[in-house]
């Protein structure tokens, strides 16, 4: 049975079966095992070169907790294209997308999946920026059949990029940023790839990927988008070397401004990968983030 959010914040201690796999969890903090293997099974395998995939059934749980069958969900920063997987039950999907490289993953991964698995949703990839399209009142602007009985958008769940403006500072910048996640070349570098960013730059940024979700989302229409702190990697002012840009925190307030009012906050254990453990050990004064936060908002009017 579905763990209820007041039972998490209750502390209590649960486990799911999501996609044949056990997700275990501790109040709000959850553990969903690795998805290397089901990535194998329903995806191309050229999905290999993003830094920053998110859990496959991580997506999986919140698909069927947030979603229904028949409802269109977009991704506006969509990399490689996971949430692809929610076409396998019933639901469809709108990506944007604005690397070239990523576009072509994703038609690589849809033709692999209507060949092997045959989903029954429907599939849109929209490339460019997304603070191009947003908002996105109805789909038959750029696709002949809406999707949904509202013809726009139901709902939106999404891991937005990171700040990786990485300064050429040797063993220790480059341990950062590994501890955050990426560089900046595995991301792309379109003229207006957020990632390249400043944290500040980054937050007006996505304020305005937000608004934008706002407006395209009708009243009830659930936003979940999924975020990690990162380490900051450029000397300044605002924070200093070293120090941990609050990006969760940053973007609830954001949503709040925008419109959107929160509904749950879990937290995913995100334990370190070996290329983390071994930053960790050669740098140790590298502050440690080890949990990603998943932020459940909806729109109320």
């Amino acid at each position: 049975m579905a763990i209820t959010y007041e039972e998490a914040l209750d502390g209590k201690q649960w486990e799911e079966t999501v996609m044949g796999e056990r997700v275990t969890g501790n109040g709000i903090l959850i553990d969903f095992p690795s998805d290397v293997q089901l990535r194998k099974e329903y995806f191309a395998g050229a999905d290999k070169g993003h830094p920053a995939k998110a859990n496959l059934i991580m997506m999986d749980w919140l698909i069927q907790r947030l979603t229904k069958v028949g409802d269109t969900i977009l991704d506006p920063t969509s990399g490689v294209g996971s949430l692809i997987y929610a076409t396998l039950s019933g639901r469809n999907v709108v990506n944007i997308e604005l690397e070239k490289h990523f576009c072509e993953i994703q038609q690589l991964s849809w033709a692999f999946m209507n060949m092997n698995h045959k989903p029954t949703g429907k599939f849109l990839l929209l490339e460019g920026d997304a603070r191009r399209y947003l908002p996105i009142v109805k789909l038959g602007e750029h696709y002949t059949t809406p999707y949904s009985e509202s013809g726009g958008i139901d709902h939106c769940i999404f891991s937005p990029p990171y700040s990786v403006n990485i300064s050429r500072g040797g063993a220790k910048v480059a341990a950062m940023a590994a501890e955050s996640g990426t560089f900046v070349g595995e991301y792309g570098q379109d003229r207006a790839q957020l990632a390249t960013l400043s944290y500040f730059n980054l937050l007006v940024a996505m304020k305005e990927i937000y608004r934008g979700v706002y407006n395209s989302l009708p009243v009830g229409g659930l936003l979940c988008t999924i975020t990690k702190d990162s380490v900051n990697t450029k000397a300044s002012s605002y924070r200093g070397l070293g120090g941990i840009e609050p990006y969760s925190a940053d973007t609830v307030k954001i949503c709040y401004e925008v419109g959107f009012e929160l509904v749950e906050l879990w937290q995913r254990d995100a334990k370190p990968s070996l290329r983390l453990q071994i930053a960790w050990s050669q740098n140790p004064g590298i502050p440690h983030v080890t949990t990603e936060e998943i932020i459940i908002l909806r729109k109320t009017k």
